[in-house]
């Protein structure tokens, strides 16, 4: 092989990481701003900071909506227009962001075009990762998929380590309205190399067949139709509880409809022709546990918490870094551990779920005022290494058995990010009934920690359970 050869199949795979990262990661690095500088758009909106989670929950619901619409609208010949289509909504959305900050119009409006810019750019940027996953199934061997899905399973909590730093040394300098004016030439930046990496249907004949075979397989339109309406009503209802409380008619009558249809969703797939529903039970187990574990580890709460309690800009952003590092580094080791000897995807649970079940459990005992800086820093790495790991073993698990089945390869992203939107509505939830009962702040955000140690316990006990069923099936009667 030649010298330039090998130059352009190098730089073609430089970009294709990049496409990757940025597929995974422009999302996260949108929520992460908000996340880490709550006060500021407390202050710019006029809301308290729990209140600022609003935001993170249109950025989230928006992205729900389009994982849950991605796998029915992208395939080998859709692709370039859905990028085109989302990558300048995504840019307009988060440039309107800056302008109105830059602007300051009346809080009314201030409200409403935040809000609905945060929504849409959230729905736009999140078809990113099904199109980077596209991507990753065009790859010509096993060993660069395998590659391809630990870079694409790294990309959050990389934008989670990279998020931070840019708020500290770039919002802060230039203000957070040229920061999202900057933020919106990212989907522009994605949208310009997609061409190179992404092999057209002429070109790709291998991913053309599949597109084909998933066009001859009918859809069970019933149920896609009544998971849509699951989606939609949850998102009613979880917008209704920001606005108007958990307490509210609306709120509790939105409730009902979502737990009805919810229902009719879980009766309808248990009596779907086996056809319909031909998933591997194993990857769905896991992606259950993987939504459980999303409930704990949002970080909402805790970052919401130390700015409550008046802690350091530079210690909620540099636990914020401390914890996306972890993560990134247990990803990347996770990922080469199984790629080496997949036997490992069953003994790195018996690391995740321990530094799960202590790093949940010792927020229960976040000082009150805040004097213990260590503990909130090594229990933010603690959980993300817990999280890192068991999102690597999901996805490589899930992608391994998928078989080409798009709804299973497409899955683990939208269960992330539901997870973490139903993660944050529990909490949300329990936040609010704690406060209607009369406690404090403190002791609200004290329940708030329970419940999350609680999800984690689930997950174990579900993960046990699962290890343990095949051995007691098989014991001898005595």
């Amino acid at each position: 092989m030649n010298a330039p050869l090998k130059q352009l199949i190098l730089i073609e795979t430089g970009l294709l990481a990049l496409f990757i990262l940025l597929g995974n990661g422009l999302r996260s690095v949108a929520t992460m701003t908000v996340s880490v500088s709550q006060g500021e758009f407390a202050s710019f909106l006029n809301i308290s900071v729990e209140r600022t989670d609003i935001l993170i929950e249109v950025l989230i619901g928006g992205a729900v909506m389009a994982l849950a619409i991605a796998p029915f609208v992208i395939n080998s010949n859709t692709a370039r227009r859905v990028c085109l289509a989302t990558a300048l909504l995504a840019s307009a959305s988060y440039a309107m962001v800056g302008l109105t900050m830059h602007w300051d119009p009346a809080l009314s409006v201030r409200e409403i075009i935040v809000l609905a810019s945060f929504c849409m750019g959230g729905f736009a940027i999140s078809f990113f990762a099904p199109l980077a996953q596209l991507a990753i199934s065009q790859a010509k061997t096993d060993r660069e998929k395998s590659m391809l899905t630990t870079v694409w399973t790294a990309a959050q909590p990389i934008a989670f380590l990279i998020a931070p730093q840019l708020v500290k040394y770039v919002a802060f300098d230039v203000g957070t309205g040229n920061y999202f004016l900057i933020l919106a030439a990212l989907p522009i930046l994605f949208l310009v190399i997609m061409p190179v990496v992404m092999r057209t249907p002429h070109n790709h004949e291998a991913g053309n067949e599949a597109a084909n075979t998933d066009e001859k397989q009918a859809p069970n339109w019933k149920l896609i139709g009544l998971f849509m309406s699951v989606v939609i009503m949850f998102e009613a209802w979880t917008t209704a509880n920001s606005f108007v409380g958990v307490e509210s008619p609306i709120g509790l009558g939105l409730m009902t409809a979502f737990l009805a249809l919810s229902v009719a969703l879980y009766f309808g797939v248990r009596s779907a022709k086996p056809s319909d529903a031909k998933l591997p039970s194993d990857a769905i187990f896991l992606l259950v546990v993987l939504f459980i574990l999303e409930i704990p580890t949002t970080g909402v709460y805790d970052t919401a918490y130390l700015v409550r309690h008046l802690c350091s800009s530079e210690l909620i952003d540099d636990r914020a870094t401390l914890g996306a590092a972890s993560q990134v580094i247990m990803v990347f080791g996770a990922g080469a551990l199984i790629a080496r000897n997949p036997v490992w995807r069953e003994r790195l649970w018996l690391l995740a779920i321990p530094c799960l079940i202590i790093s949940s459990i010792a927020t229960i005992f976040y000082p009150y005022p805040a004097t213990d800086a260590a503990l909130f820093y090594w229990t933010k790495m603690l959980s993300s290494i817990g999280i890192g790991i068991a999102t690597t073993i999901v996805v490589s698990q899930v992608i391994a058995s998928a078989n080409g089945n798009k709804l299973i390869t497409l899955a683990p992203a939208f269960v992330i990010m539901f997870g973490t939107e139903v993660g944050i509505e529990i909490l949300e939830i329990t936040f609010q009934l704690s406060k209607l009962a009369g406690l404090g702040v403190t002791p609200a955000y004290q329940m708030v920690f329970v419940v999350q140690v609680s999800a984690v316990l689930l997950a174990t006990t579900l993960m046990l359970w699962r290890w343990l069923a095949p051995k007691l099936h098989k014991a001898p009667a005595t």
